[in-house]
């Protein structure tokens, strides 16, 4: 009889040990972030690394941006034995050989935002083609089919030739509509190089109605245009359009003279928070209904700005995800 209780008790305290390691699996996760230069990328982070760690994991956290550094971040994250490794923003495709690497090695490979590759075993994005259809409708609709049209585009980022590729679409269907100047912006230091392109810009096409409309495919570059167009007094010839959500477009969009008009919202929080949780699940060996998930986003224009209080500042998601539990 004290053999079978003694058994049992062994039997329960390797079960009880058992159900404790998987509750808290210290899985080592690789987070690159392609530069932390909107609130974008600084929420983003914060939710990877947050959500991380309340499920018992290790975050190693690195911020590049550009491309070589990029690969060596993740050549180091090789080397240091990660179960997973996530990519956040830019073009995942740039980073193939090493990533293919790291597939080979067993390593999971995760997208946040950074589009997607053979090599990558999921995805968790907003829909970017939706968002660049939508922020195109929005400026097709406000300029009345007749838009004479700015694009600020940039192609190391896939999600970015989404948005742009959307504008180009929908103006086969605007035949008085076209796109008469492209700027590239630099990253991270896009807004003094769009500043001063869009300046470039206005003083090439000084009469109105030259050019009407700005296509930003993200905030802060819309940002910067406006500035320009603003100090330039012309203000009142434009519409200008964005992508993200981000606080400083709101910022902008609430100056009643300013031409920014709308932009398509994101919610980069609730993206980490989900795509770690996937990360996790699959590293146990559990299966997803899915592998590519689209987080939903929304236009929020000028005259329905959300309050104030809920603009999404970085600062204000600092505990986010802390409290995470693998649901």
């Amino acid at each position: 009889m004290r053999k079978i209780l003694f058994v049992v008790f062994v039997g329960a305290l390797v079960m009880g040990l058992s159900i404790g390691a998987l509750a808290q699996d210290n899985f080592k996760v690789g987070i690159n972030n392609f530069g932390q230069a909107n609130f974008f990328a600084r929420i983003g982070r914060i939710s990877l690394i947050n959500v991380v760690e309340a499920l018992g994991g290790t975050a190693i956290s690195t911020v590049t941006d550009n491309v070589p550094d990029r690969i060596a971040a993740i050549e180091n994250f090789i080397v240091q034995g990660v179960d997973a490794i996530i990519i956040q923003e830019g073009d995942i495709k740039m980073a193939a050989p090493a990533l293919e690497e790291a597939k080979r090695r067993g390593i999971l490979i995760a997208s946040m935002d950074a589009g997607t590759a053979p090599f990558v075993d999921l995805v968790v994005e907003s829909n970017n083609w939706v968002m660049g259809a939508m922020a195109a409708t929005e400026l097709m609709n406000r300029t009345g089919g007749q838009a004479s049209i700015v694009l600020i585009t940039n192609p190391l980022g896939q999600m970015i030739r989404m948005r742009a590729g959307e504008l180009e679409l929908i103006l086969t269907e605007y035949s008085e509509s076209q796109i008469v100047s492209e700027l590239v912006y630099a990253w991270p230091d896009f807004f003094p190089d769009i500043q001063g392109k869009m300046e470039s810009v206005l003083v090439a096409n000084p009469t109105p109605g030259s050019i009407n409309a700005v296509f930003a495919t993200f905030d802060g570059v819309a940002v910067a245009a406006a500035a320009a167009i603003r100090e330039a007094g012309r203000q009142d010839e434009f519409v200008i359009v964005g992508i993200d959500g981000d606080p400083q477009g709101y910022e902008e969009m609430v100056k009643a003279d300013s031409p920014m008009v709308a932009t398509v919202a994101q919610q980069p929080w609730l993206m980490g928070e989900i795509l770690v949780k996937q990360v996790f699940k699959l590293l146990r060996g559990e299966e997803l209904p899915s592998r590519h998930t689209y987080i939903p986003s929304k236009l929020v224009t000028k005259e329905a700005l959300p309050p104030q209080s809920e603009w999404p500042y970085p600062e204000n998601f600092v505990d986010y995800g802390k409290d995470a539990t693998l649901d």
